[in-house]
């Protein structure tokens, strides 16, 4: 739909950028389907979603990363110190990070966007407050939480909830130490739930297998069973699962 109000395209374009930098304030970096998505854009557009991007760059807000040695066909837009001035707050605990390109690692860019997409979802079925586990806010709001999840995101309904992108399998090991880890949580007050989030179903029904294997954990330094409140604790979703019934229509 065309705008002519030249104001209201004005006010619109800035909203846009805003929305860009405030998401890249908090995730340093992203690809081109996931920002398109924070710019509010369909996901059929791609030449104003481009406007937005290079009118960032020309600012020097943002900067264009490609790279095939990563990932074929690799394209990346993080964000600047310059970008940064425009949206860190004066009561911000930590000064952000700015964009590093050669940081970058196969497992931590898929990683970082399978987490990204989370977010967005869970965001869009109305989540808020979300806090990266591997930032410095998160030591600050979670202080002596042992295991670090993925991030943290209050439901609409109130819930808070620990989240774990799961794209790979740990040992039964690790995780009987991350349960008793989310039970402390729990018990502590600072989530009521932890939310496994994996890439298909069949990588799910791999992990509740393995969740089903295991019969006691530690909680409050007592072995006790993992059934009952203490495994209800646990939910499982596949990402197809948040995102579908929030998709852009066509």
């Amino acid at each position: 739909m065309l705008i002519h109000n030249p104001s209201e395209r004005k006010r619109i374009a800035d909203e846009r950028m805003a929305a860009l930098l405030h998401f890249l304030k908090e995730e340093t970096w992203s690809d081109f389907s996931t920002l398109r998505k924070v710019m509010g854009f369909s996901q059929k557009t791609h030449h104003p979603a481009y406007n937005v991007l290079n009118r960032a760059i020309r600012a020097g807000f943002i900067t264009k990363y490609v790279n095939n040695n990563v990932r074929p066909g690799l394209v990346l837009w993080g964000i600047t110190m310059q970008g940064l001035s425009q949206v860190v707050q004066p009561d911000d605990q930590v000064f952000p990070g700015y964009f590093e390109p050669g940081k970058l690692s196969y497992y931590t860019l898929e990683h970082h966007l399978f987490i990204q997409r989370i977010r967005l979802a869970l965001e869009a079925r109305g989540g808020r407050n979300w806090c990266h586990g591997d930032r410095k806010t998160f030591m600050r709001r979670f202080s002596g939480i042992r295991h670090r999840p993925d991030g943290v995101i209050t439901l609409e309904n109130g819930a808070v909830v620990a989240v774990e992108a799961e794209r790979t399998l740990k040992t039964r090991a690790r995780y009987i130490n991350i349960i008793s880890s989310h039970l402390a949580a729990c018990d502590a007050g600072r989530w009521h739930y932890a939310m496994y989030v994996t890439p298909d179903d069949a990588f799910r029904q791999s992990l509740l297998k393995l969740f089903d294997d295991i019969n006691t954990v530690m909680r409050k330094n007592i072995p006790v069973p993992f059934t009952g409140h203490n495994r209800d604790m646990f939910l499982f979703r596949t990402l197809d699962e948040l995102e579908w019934p929030t998709a852009l229509s066509d």
